[in-house]
């Protein structure tokens, strides 16, 4: 039988339905970043939001959020979340892929803790709802690729994105690609595990 997690994150109350990725250390490490900010934004958009831990912390520095992922419990879950936490009118959620739904140069702040895992035979065992919060492919990148490929049209000028990046993922094929788009892209944090690095990237297109 499945259970569900419950969790105190930077003073939200947080409670992780069955299915949904449950905050582990890359989840904390993005969190450790977002709530050091000092800037502030006016729309933000989280992809992959899964119960939301993100979307909240984000209403500290952005004025609205757009919480957005793929599976039906995850939106669910944020929403619960959002709920319980009394931040509601600050955060939207919608079921989607990745950025799909939205409209180009809505947002000036974007973050995505992607799937990155490569995929293990095995793991096609595993139920497809909790496979995609957490499966990026075959090397991979399934993921992360697709987003990097889309998520431009949704940035507005000068707009920030930070997203995460395990050493499993090839690191230095994702910056050459942002780089080709002429993005500004650099790791702004790392920390290793015992089986991997983590890596937060930012990027930024400077408009004249």
């Amino acid at each position: 039988m499945e259970h569900m997690h419950f969790l105190n994150i930077y003073g939200f109350e947080i409670t992780v339905f069955p299915k949904v990725y449950c905050p582990s250390d890359d989840s904390f490490m993005f969190c450790d970043v977002v709530i050091s900010l000092n800037k502030k934004y006016e729309c933000g958009l989280d992809v992959g939001c899964g119960c939301g831990i993100l979307s909240m912390l984000l209403t500290r520095v952005c004025k609205h959020v757009v919480a957005i992922d793929i599976s039906g419990t995850a939106t669910r879950n944020t929403w619960y979340n959002v709920k319980l936490n009394s931040t509601r009118h600050k955060v939207s959620v919608v079921r989607g892929n990745l950025t799909d739904p939205f409209k180009s140069s809505t947002f000036d702040f974007i973050v995505f803790n992607p799937p990155y895992l490569p995929i293990d035979k095995c793991d096609l065992y595993v139920d497809e709802e909790e496979r995609i919060a957490w499966c990026g492919g075959v090397n991979g990148r399934l993921i992360i690729d697709r987003f990097l490929n889309t998520f431009s049209r949704v940035l507005r000028k000068n707009g920030e994105l930070m997203f995460l990046q395990s050493s499993l993922s090839d690191l230095q094929k994702t910056l050459e690609k942002l780089h080709e788009m002429g993005f500004e892209a650099s790791v702004i944090f790392e920390k290793s595990f015992f089986f991997e690095k983590l890596y937060l990237i930012r990027v930024v297109r400077r408009w004249n």
